[in-house]
């Protein structure tokens, strides 16, 4: 690091070792590889125009695995999604503390309605612009299930609180009605009991993060 250069908590600072363990390396090179494929396909008679795009997600539901720059339990951040209505949908992150492993380390979780307003075709496939509202649950130690709004709660582990969002979330056809899904997410959150978990985090949050699967 440069001298005089300085870190705080909030900082958006990818682990050395990237935030991908291998599995989603290989989960990433498998989408890759199916948008790759599938391009001989996707011929078009309009001499070279790009094909048309639906005006909603194709999708109803999609599940998505990736890295997140506000985790460091060495999980990787997993995200189901479902659209309610045309470009509304709702989604959750996180690396799945205390549901499914009990790593240790801090992590956000994330539960937000997005609503897309831009929409493009691009690399044959479809990028649609989002924003998003929610909320934002930070842990910084094994914490009690439901949320913890204001204050900590006696552990100090975890606090929550608002938070904002805009995403760019890119689709492609695989194979029937099963779509690849990437999806890259920057915002930040206002945890009001932040200073007072039981290792001080910083009130406002940015994070970063990216994902990829599929929806249907």
């Amino acid at each position: 690091m440069a001298a005089g250069a300085t870190s705080t908590a909030s900082s958006i600072d990818l682990p050395a070792r990237g935030p991908y363990p291998p599995r989603v390396r290989v989960l990433l090179f498998l989408v890759v590889l199916g948008g790759v494929a599938r391009a001989d396909g996707d011929g078009d008679d309009r001499g070279g125009a790009p094909p048309p795009i639906t005006r909603d997600p194709p999708y109803r539901i999609n599940l998505r695995v990736g890295g997140a720059s506000s985790d460091r339990n060495g999980m990787p951040t997993v995200c189901g999604e479902a659209r309610l209505w045309g470009g509304l949908a709702v989604e959750g992150c996180g690396t799945g503390a205390q549901a499914w492993h009990n790593q240790d380390g801090a992590e956000m979780m994330h539960l937000r309605s997005t609503f897309e307003v831009v929409r493009r075709p691009i690399a044959g496939g479809r990028l649609g612009l989002r924003a998003g509202l929610g909320f934002a649950e930070l842990s910084v130690a094994a914490d009690q299930l439901g949320f913890q709004f204001g204050d900590p709660d006696v552990t100090g582990a975890s606090a929550a609180g608002p938070e904002a969002s805009i995403s760019a979330q890119w689709t492609r056809g695989l194979v029937g009605a099963v779509d690849a899904v990437a999806t890259f997410t920057v915002g930040g959150a206002y945890i009001d009991g932040a200073p007072a978990l039981v290792l001080p985090r910083d009130q406002l949050q940015p994070f970063a993060s990216f994902e990829v699967g599929v929806g249907w």
